[in-house]
């Protein structure tokens, strides 16, 4: 498994379906030949895919003008926008697309149910939201707690640019209360070892740290949920 605390893995990644990571998770769940509204679109290396690999077509919406320079070829229509000032139906079709991904988006965002709200109204009868987003209860991060750190980084889960923070139950809330019905949930697990906590955490008592660790999302990294339109 590729590191997900790497900036090459986080920035400029690549999908390879040989590696069970959050993209491998969420191509397996895009049905070849969709029309995909990708929000946060990076340098393009999902939508790339998809596109060349997945034969679908992939409208997307960035921030940064650089990465979306880097981006736009892989992509029918690319709009360099801030996605909490720029309403998705003033420059995307509604009921357009067969899926929308929110692909390690929605914790930099202010608002991020505002932004799942609006993806309902994107998708065509039947379409599918896929969302992968960080797991604030990793054990990793709640053993940081317990020693009283809670310190930004450059990468990671605590990633200086991440405004908002999730676990299983509270990014489950948070779709449902946006009129969706979640029917697929998988994880990215990682090991304490590999993580950005290890080095100074590692001599930190280990029944503490097995406890921890046994919880059923202890070793979870990140989460990849599935959701229809309710009703």
């Amino acid at each position: 498994m590729n590191n997900p605390m790497s900036e090459e893995t986080q920035y400029i990644r690549e999908v390879n379906l040989e590696v069970r990571d959050s993209l491998t998770l969420i191509v397996e769940r895009v049905p070849r030949g969709s029309a995909v509204l990708e929000l946060g679109t990076a340098t393009g290396y999902l939508g790339r895919f998809l596109g060349e690999q997945w034969d679908c077509t992939v409208d997307g919406m960035e921030l940064s003008q650089d990465m979306a320079s880097v981006a736009r070829p892989a992509y029918r229509q690319l709009i360099v926008a801030d996605l909490e000032e720029a309403p998705l139906r003033e420059h995307f079709p509604a009921g357009g697309y067969d899926v929308a991904i929110c692909a390690d988006v929605l914790e930099h965002l202010y608002d991020p149910a505002a932004i799942v709200a609006q993806t309902k109204g994107m998708l065509k009868p039947g379409g599918r939201l896929i969302v992968s987003v960080p797991n604030t209860a990793y054990a990793g991060l709640i053993l940081d707690l317990i020693d009283g750190n809670f310190e930004y980084t450059e990468l990671g889960l605590l990633d200086r640019t991440h405004i908002r923070f999730f676990t299983r139950a509270t990014i489950t809330r948070m779709i449902e209360k946006q009129g969706f019905r979640i029917y697929d949930v998988d994880a990215v697990r990682w090991p304490f070892e590999q993580s950005e906590f290890y080095p100074r955490l590692r001599d930190r008592p280990l029944p503490l740290k097995n406890y921890l660790f046994a919880r059923p999302d202890g070793d979870v990294y990140q989460f990849i949920l599935v959701a229809e339109p309710a009703g």
